[in-house]
């Protein structure tokens, strides 16, 4: 069973351009809407404190500081949140690291499940 994601709001933070892209391509390919992507720390509280959305994909890295601040107003909220990185799990801020994280590379199909996963659309785990 593959519960469907599509309608779903996805904030998107990512400082790299590139990258941002691809991910919203992924995500609009699974029938997501792409909140974003913001590209800055600013731009990506404002999102986090005002947009209507449904979870988040937050490069735990952005501009040369980390998105801590943006994970604090997404839990005030309620929106579940899924980090990413491309340095390895061990160089996640302690207090970031009770947060599913999944690391740069990914697949559309890691993507997906991932955030099936995080939303409750399916039971298990993902890497």
């Amino acid at each position: 069973m593959n519960p469907s994601i599509a309608g779903m709001r996805v904030l998107v933070v990512e400082d790299e351009l590139l990258v941002a892209m691809v991910i919203e391509d992924v995500l609009e390919s699974l029938g997501c809407q792409v909140v974003g992507p913001a590209v800055q720390l600013d731009e990506a509280l404002a999102l986090a404190r005002d947009a209507a959305i449904d979870c988040a994909l937050l490069d735990i890295n952005i501009c040369g500081g980390t998105v801590e601040a943006v994970v604090v107003s997404l839990d005030a909220r309620g929106i579940p949140v899924l980090l990413t990185t491309g340095y390895g799990v061990l160089t996640i801020p302690l207090r970031l690291q009770a947060y599913p994280c999944l690391a740069k590379p990914y697949g559309v199909g890691a993507l997906g499940n991932a955030i099936r996963a995080l939303c409750g659309r399916v039971g298990g785990t993902f890497q």
